[in-house]
This record gives structure tokens, C-alpha cells and sequence, in this order.
């Protein structure tokens, strides 16, 4: 038995899929935890700009945990450099001016890349060399994002209530708000 999906009038005009067949574009989400220290990559998440990416990862991202801090950057904007990619040659042609540019670092395979710092660099490829020197070692580090500096949208600090604190009064997120029965024993 097949099951064949109803079909409205002007339906053959909505796209789905990637930015380039009509979709949104993609944005990496980066969340600082309360008593973190730095963003953590969280995935990525759709929206038509930067404003609706914060508030999509907001919903998608921070049911889970405590946030006190989101950063959004275009997925197109995140040059990425993996440990067992073959070597890539710089790309950066023409010397250009200094930038801002941030680091992501994933130390071990499984865990997300983690906010390392800012650094100047002339170009993504630059940024991205000079962050494997300072960054990573031989017994640590996987992979490395950057990101031009001027291209991450942070969540508004002054807005930080109105966006964190839906979430944080939901204590039935955490396992400690359940009781266990006695007749359970350990879980």
C-alpha cells in the first residue's frame, strides 16, 4: 500500500533544500553555558538572517542547557581545517589588511569545537595556519574552524533576559527534579 501526499494549489512553488535551490542558509550556533568559559559549537540551525538564526537556536539549542551567551555565524563564512584532510595550501592570493578573526578548536573526535580566542590574520587560510600553531598540538586538536569576526552575531547582552531566561524555570528538564520510587533502587 502506498500513500501519495495531498498536493494544494501553488505548493509547486515553495523550494526546499539548500540556500543555493531557494532554502535558507545555514548558520553555526555557538552557546557559552552558564559558568562556561567559552562558546560551544551547538550544530547549525536555517533562517533567512542573523536575527532568526539567534532565535532558532535559541529555541533549538537552549531547551537543554543554560545559556548565557549566543553567537551565530553564516555556515558559508566558517573556513574549517581537519587533522586527517590532506594538507591545504594557502589560498590567500593578494595581501590584504589584518582582521578579526575567531578560532574554534575541536581537541578530540566526539567533542564540539569549543571558542579558543581571537586572533589578526589576513585572510581565513592565514588565520587558519596561524591558529594551528598557537592552538593545537601533536597529541591534541582535530579540527579548526575561523571565522571573520565581523561576520558573528552575538546575542544582545541587554536582551539576555528576555532570550535565557524562558528556559531556566523549567526545572522538569533535570533529572534531580523527578523523585524515585524506593522500590527502584539506584538508576
Amino acid at each position: 500500500m502506498s500513500y501519495e501526499v495531498p498536493h494544494m494549489e501553488g505548493d509547486d512553488k515553495i523550494q526546499f533544500g539548500s540556500h543555493r535551490e531557494g532554502g535558507w542558509p545555514r548558520w553555526e550556533a555557538f552557546v557559552r553555558q552558564r559558568g562556561g568559559l567559552a562558546h560551544i559549537h551547538s550544530e547549525s540551525v536555517h533562517a533567512p538572517d542573523a536575527e532568526t538564526a539567534l532565535l532558532n537556536a535559541r529555541d533549538a539549542y537552549l531547551r537543554r542547557v543554560e545559556g548565557v551567551s549566543l553567537w551565530v555565524a553564516p555556515a558559508d563564512q566558517v573556513t574549517r581545517w581537519e587533522s586527517d584532510a590532506p594538507e591545504a595550501a594557502s589560498k590567500d592570493i593578494a595581501p590584504r589588511p589584518s582582521a578579526l578573526w575567531e578560532v574554534f578548536v575541536r581537541h578530540r573526535r566526539g567533542l564540539a569545537h569549543a571558542h579558543a580566542g581571537s586572533m589578526a590574520a589576513t585572510g581565513p587560510y592565514d588565520a587558519i595556519e596561524k591558529a594551528r600553531r598557537v592552538y593545537v598540538t601533536h597529541e591534541e586538536g582535530v579540527g579548526v574552524w575561523v571565522v571573520s569576526a565581523a561576520t558573528v552575531v552575538a546575542a544582545d547582552p541587554e536582551e539576555a533576559e528576555a532570550l535565557f531566561e524562558p528556559f531556566a524555570d523549567k526545572d522538569y528538564r533535570y533529572p534531580t527534579y523527578y523523585e524515585i520510587p524506593d522500590e527502584v533502587g539506584h538508576m
